[in-house]
């Protein structure tokens, strides 16, 4: 079964927040730029080590818990993205794609580099598998190195049960592939009231570790205990960040939680 040790991986200091209007035509970019952050090799330890799925299920129940008073209509009607990130060979990554239903627009046969993008749907919402050359220095034939970075975003009213089945399936299609795969998730939502950031903090009884205020967005990453996930960020372990917008013109303010950090945009979808 796949695996993701306990994270110890280094990743840049957070970026600095960008607000986009139109989540669709980014999709691709965002994909690229998340991969970078945080998608680089996690340290072995001591620790016994447990699967990325796991780590998905407790941190999702923990977030639930904590958040779901925070956003109108309820945790199901926030915008809830799923990340999956691995190395992996040319077999390793066609048989994820052929087990979650994608089609592969491209061969990845061949010298020449590779960059696919691929669609497909299921009951919980909408997917994307971004599988892309990785430079090695010593390839050998049919075992090309390649990043994968999968995304789910689920429809508005996906039940927690839908995004644990969904969690359950990607752990199925990776099982036995000896892969080391990073997952985390973002969620975006309408506030019902101010300060929801800082509620969800206490009962996750975090510590805050970084921050940013441009004057419109404020973003706060923490390290808290009750979670499982972790990266860090320059010397700092972190696996919450948090970040709250006020409304502008034509806009809904918004609240934003991430984990073990937000990744792509600080805009809902259809803003």
């Amino acid at each position: 079964m796949a695996t993701s040790r306990p994270e110890d991986n280094i990743v840049p200091s957070l970026r600095r927040p960008k607000r986009t209007p139109k989540w669709g035509v980014l999709t691709a970019l965002l994909v690229l730029l998340a991969a970078g952050l945080w998608s680089a090799n996690y340290a072995n330890n001591k620790e016994t080590p447990i699967t990325t799925g796991e780590r998905l299920r407790h941190d999702l129940e923990a977030v639930w818990k904590w958040s779901g008073s925070e956003y109108k209509g309820g945790m199901e009607q926030a915008n809830w993205t799923f990340r999956w990130d691995s190395d992996s060979d040319r077999k390793q990554a066609e048989h994820i794609a052929a087990s979650l239903g994608f089609t592969l627009s491209a061969s990845m046969d061949g010298s020449e580099p590779v960059d696919i993008m691929a669609s497909a749907s299921n009951e919980a919402g909408h997917m994307k598998l971004w599988i892309h050359s990785k430079p090695s220095q010593e390839e050998q034939s049919g075992d090309k190195p390649f990043e994968l970075v999968l995304l789910l975003n689920t429809d508005p009213g996906t039940s927690r049960t839908a995004m644990t089945e969904m969690i359950d399936e990607v752990e199925r299609a990776t099982e036995g592939l000896d892969l080391v795969i990073h997952g985390g998730f973002t969620v975006r939502g309408i506030p019902v009231r101010e300060g929801g950031a800082a509620r969800i903090a206490a009962l996750a009884a975090a510590k805050e570790m970084e921050s940013y205020n441009d004057g419109h967005t404020e973003s706060i990453t923490y390290f808290s205990e009750a979670l499982q996930s972790s990266v860090l960020s320059g010397s700092a372990k972190v696996n919450l960040q948090l970040a709250e917008s006020s409304a502008a013109a034509g806009e809904s303010g918004e609240l934003i939680v991430g984990v073990p950090l937000i990744t792509g945009d600080y805009s809902l979808p259809n803003n």
